[in-house]
């Protein structure tokens, strides 16, 4: 009997222990998981990251909003964004791909030339800037100041970090370039979206005074809703000017 309830104490032991360490291995994955997921959020979400201030609105009251296309020049379909910009009257800011102002000069020279603002969106466009070290990072930042310079005869301070993502390095490779990055308040998804009017809708529905606008001039769907997307949100008022200087 009194053996029976030693097993008995010694099985329970085993259970409260075994319990303890699970609920242990439990608490220490959610710690981990919350820590990654924290970091996560930081590197991909421009708007709220804590490695690097980026300015993502204007604060105005007016009813002002501001177009940025991104990943160009295209030599496909930034000619077209330019000629529906140009018709339109409207100047916007161009964050061009060192490789691609390599590729398509004159493109560099027409949108510089009939009023719109360049900025500095690095030479590769590379989804591993966000695992390199600063110094990697700030040679891809020079690398297309120096090509846009050439090409120009002026300098950009203005960046936009590829894909969006910021961290520590970045953050420092900035600092030294002397960049100001900018963001955006509204993300068109226009390299998703495949519907125009859904495209349209989702931009315009989202509009306050002060947003930024990215796009993308070298998506063809932007390209074709630019015109009725321009239509669209001076009918509710808002006017599209260019980003004030930083």
């Amino acid at each position: 009997m009194l053996k029976n309830i030693h097993i008995i104490l010694i099985g329970v032991a085993l259970l409260i222990g075994l319990n303890a360490f699970i609920n242990t291995v439990f608490s220490i994955l959610a710690t981990l998981v919350l820590m990654l997921s924290w970091i996560a959020f930081n590197v991909f979400s421009i708007k709220h990251s804590l490695f690097l201030k980026s300015i993502c609105r204007i604060p105005t009251k007016e009813k002002t909003v501001f177009l940025s296309f991104d990943d160009g020049p295209s030599d496909r379909f930034t000619p077209r964004v330019l000629d529906t910009l140009n018709r339109n009257n409207i100047k916007a800011l161009f964050f061009c791909i060192g490789k691609y102002a390599e590729l398509y000069p004159e493109l560099i020279h027409r949108i510089s030339d009939e009023g719109h603002q360049i900025g500095n969106h690095t030479y590769s466009h590379t989804w591993q800037n966000a695992f390199n070290p600063s110094e990697v990072i700030e040679a891809e930042i020079k690398r297309s100041n120096d090509k846009l310079f050439n090409l120009l005869g002026y300098k950009t301070n203005l960046f936009r970090p590829p894909f969006g993502i910021t961290n520590q390095s970045i953050a420092k490779a900035l600092k030294v370039s002397g960049m100001c990055s900018i963001g955006w308040d509204i993300r068109s998804f226009d390299t998703i979206i495949k519907d125009p009017q859904k495209l349209i809708s989702r931009i315009c529905g989202k509009l306050r005074p002060g947003s930024i606008i990215l796009l993308h001039d070298n998506m063809e769907i932007t390209s074709l809703i630019l015109d009725e997307l321009i239509e669209t949100i001076q009918k509710k008022g808002y006017k599209i000017v260019p980003l004030p200087e930083q």
